[in-house]
């Protein structure tokens, strides 16, 4: 019974064929930010927050919270005139410091949005695989190289990279086969393609400050380098990349991951976080469909692990990466077993 129960933890769903671009897109959420507005007294007027913003909005009156409340207020510490604005990262993030921003018109405006990430986010429901952003710093010459040196990568990682055999359209289901799996079926009718995008940005652009900022987790560097920085699925990144420590490898291998088979796991277990976009992704994406994403057993054994204890029910009832189906027939497996057993027992008594 043991190692029934071991085998039945230890099921994993196969990788499916949707690339992991596509598949980022079509089914993980991007995580919330949360915007504060820290004032010392009544807030400010500002305009309404815009609908389809992976973003909480709060407003807080210093004047009315306790000493306690104020003290509880992550990165309070760090504003030096209100009102101001306190962005949140997501939970998700390694780098959770709040960003500063001065509560006025203009600057809720570029937090919400930018020019920038318009382009962006219709190049990526154009289908473009990943969108390679690429902020320019001060060294023209380093500039150069390394948009140089993205580019041709680019070509021949475009022209190298095949869509994992197996994919399916939406509307082929039903003309496949009635054994294909879900997790191989497009969810929207963008154009599947290997395709990549390259954006060039100054660093000093006022319009994209904020979200300059947001893009490169706030993270430090020297102003003279130019940054590269990945973006795909709903506005995810796995991070900025120094010009200078850029190498072709690393951006062939970066396409070859995003464009490979997904391994079908919770965002959470792939690298990367989510940036701030207004976007209704679910309506552009023309899909009615809801996708849950796929839970992973709460142990993961390798060859090299001990069969753990017997589950408990709830980490039965929890695990969905098996199906009902196998489990019905290894019952009815077992039950045929034990009452051929209790037959022949009685039939030779």
């Amino acid at each position: 019974m043991r190692l029934l129960l071991f085998f039945l933890l230890s099921i994993q769903t196969f990788a499916c064929q949707v690339p992991v671009f596509r598949y980022a897109l079509e089914r993980w959420q991007a995580d919330p930010f949360r915007l504060q507005i820290i004032s010392n007294g009544p807030p400010p007027a500002l305009s309404e927050i815009p609908a389809h913003l992976n973003l909480e909005f709060e407003s807080l009156d210093l004047t009315q919270l306790t000493p306690a409340q104020q003290f509880s207020i992550v990165g309070l510490d760090q504003i030096t005139e209100y009102p101001a604005f306190l962005l949140h990262p997501p939970e998700s993030w390694t780098n959770p410091a709040a960003l500063v921003f001065p509560a006025s018109e203009s600057s809720l405006k570029n937090i919400l949005d930018s020019p920038l990430r318009q382009r962006i986010k219709n190049d990526l429901l154009a289908g473009e695989s990943t969108v390679w952003v690429l902020i320019e710093g001060s060294n023209e010459v380093a500039n150069e190289a390394t948009f140089q040196q993205l580019e041709e990568t680019l070509e021949k990682a475009q022209a190298q990279i095949k869509i994992p055999e197996g994919v399916i359209q939406a509307n082929q289901v039903g003309k496949v086969g009635d054994d294909i799996s879900l997790d191989d079926v497009l969810r929207s009718t963008i154009p599947l393609k290997i395709s990549f995008k390259i954006e060039r940005i100054k660093r000093h652009t006022p319009a994209e400050q904020a979200f300059l900022r947001i893009l490169t987790a706030n993270r430090p560097s020297p102003p003279e380098e130019p940054l590269v920085v990945p973006i795909f699925g709903r506005g995810r990144t796995p991070g900025p990349l120094l010009g200078s420590s850029i190498t072709p490898e690393a951006i062939l291998t970066a396409c070859e991951y995003l464009c490979g088979a997904c391994s079908c796991q919770v965002k959470s277990g792939n690298p990367g976080y989510d940036l701030l976009f207004q976007a209704n992704w679910q309506e552009k994406l023309q899909s009615g469909l809801v996708v849950i994403d796929k839970e992973l057993p709460a142990v993961l054994p390798t060859l090299n692990d001990k069969i753990p204890s017997e589950p408990t029910t709830a980490q039965l009832h929890n695990s969905d990466s098996f199906s009902p189906a196998p489990i019905a027939i290894i019952g009815i497996i077992i039950l045929a077993l034990i009452t051929g057993t209790i037959f022949l027992l009685k039939r030779s008594s």
